[in-house]
């Protein structure tokens, strides 16, 4: 296998950059060479794996012929995955577990997810550097949130808060919050892999900023990772798009917030109602909102 030339993931430890990419996604269909932001969204990841400093190659492991030719149009080399381990049902596990089997040489792999597309080369060069300075066995991607979680019961049961106490409910100012899988790395010894594991033995994480932070899952989710990768997007060595599968029309959210429903404050008649939807339709937003009409 020909490597990156790249001397600086340790003397003998092979840092293998990894995507899985099935070419059977079912709630976005097609979605890795689907155009996101002017790139197929394949490409949005590839790009700061092929600038980080600490992966020795960049592979991306698929059982579709189009999504070969993206990744190698954007840099990467390929591997055609076993067919039973692209099903639907398949493990991200499995698919990392048959790229293993077939490069005997690498040391580490990072597994980089296209589902999360803002990702910056540092973040990952850090992950990289603690599997190899600071004996990390796996480091992942977190993220922190502030939400405050309630146990799901059944109708008619009480429900209980899971993470605060609401006699003393915390202020977000005042709470650090908890830290989540943010889906954009994981980074992982084959040692670990091979015991069937993603994460195991000595766990590390590396913090990601909030606003690259998006999994996308539904075509919502798409909606506003296009808007994300317009504004913090890794765009080094941009090559526009080729690929023919293009979204579908954005969608338009209108939130309505006509005051009360008094004899002062009233709806607007429907001929104004009309205008405004029809002006909203010229508009790209994610969000439309009107506040008051007339």
């Amino acid at each position: 296998m020909e490597g990156r030339g790249n001397t600086t993931s340790g003397i003998g430890c092979h840092i293998c950059g990894l995507v899985l990419a099935r070419g059977g996604s079912k709630r976005i269909p097609r979605k890795n060479v689907r155009s996101i932001a002017g790139l197929p969204l394949l490409a949005w990841v590839l790009h700061p794996m092929l600038d980080c400093k600490k992966l020795t190659s960049v592979w991306v492991s698929t059982d579709d012929t189009e999504i070969a030719e993206v990744a190698l149009r954007y840099g990467a080399q390929v591997h055609y995955r076993d067919k039973k381990t692209a099903k639907d049902s398949s493990s991200s596990l499995a698919g990392v577990q048959d790229f293993v089997h077939k490069h005997p040489e690498i040391s580490v792999i990072a597994l980089v997810q296209c589902t999360s597309p803002c990702l910056l080369p540092m973040y990952l060069d850090k992950a990289c550097e603690m599997i190899l300075d600071q004996k990390y066995d796996s480091v992942f991607s977190v993220v922190r949130q502030k939400k405050l979680r309630w146990k799901e019961v059944k109708p008619g049961e009480s429900t209980e808060p899971l993470n605060f106490n609401p006699r003393q409910r915390p202020r977000q100012q005042d709470w650090d919050g908890e830290l989540v899988e943010s889906g954009h790395f994981y980074v992982t010894r084959v040692s670990v892999i091979k015991d069937n594991l993603l994460q195991g033995k000595r766990c590390g994480y590396v913090e990601m900023p909030e606003e690259l932070c998006i999994e996308i899952d539904s075509e919502t989710d798409w909606i506003i990772a296009e808007k994300l990768l317009e504004l913090y997007g890794y765009k080094k060595n941009w090559i526009p798009c080729k690929s023919n599968h293009t979204p579908p029309p954005p969608h338009l959210i209108l939130i309505c917030n006509w005051g009360c429903l008094n004899k002062e404050r009233a709806p607007p008649p429907p001929e104004q109602t009309s205008t405004a939807l029809r002006r909203a339709t010229f508009l790209s937003p994610i969000r439309v909102g009107f506040t008051s009409f007339g």
